[in-house]
């Protein structure tokens, strides 16, 4: 109930599947292929704002920024996930000493 409030009356059912069709499909495909965790999670993310890119295309009127917001949201949040754990990973690992002969 909450969705159907804040979607817009510009967008259709038709129109917002069409959007966001592909993306599920290729994210269903890629989870039962059972790719790696990470690499399934960064195209989630990028199929997530292309999905926005689509229905930013489609719909009449453009729509508001919190909806460009919510779109690239995710692929803030993974990369900011990746470089956290590679930094934690920097960090943990020892520095390597030239060895004395």
């Amino acid at each position: 109930m909450v969705t159907d409030a804040v979607t817009r009356k510009e967008l259709t059912v038709y129109m917002i599947g069409v959007a966001i069709a592909s993306a599920t499909a290729i994210s269903a495909v890629l989870y039962w292929l059972n790719s790696r965790k990470l690499d399934f999670v960064v195209i989630l993310a990028t199929l997530w704002m292309v999905s926005g890119i689509v229905l930013e295309i489609i719909t009449p009127e453009p729509l508001p920024f919190s909806v460009a917001v919510v779109a690239v949201a995710p692929l803030l949040i993974v990369g900011i996930v990746i470089n956290l754990q590679y930094w934690r990973r920097a960090s943990v690992r020892p520095t390597s000493t030239p060895q004395q002969r």
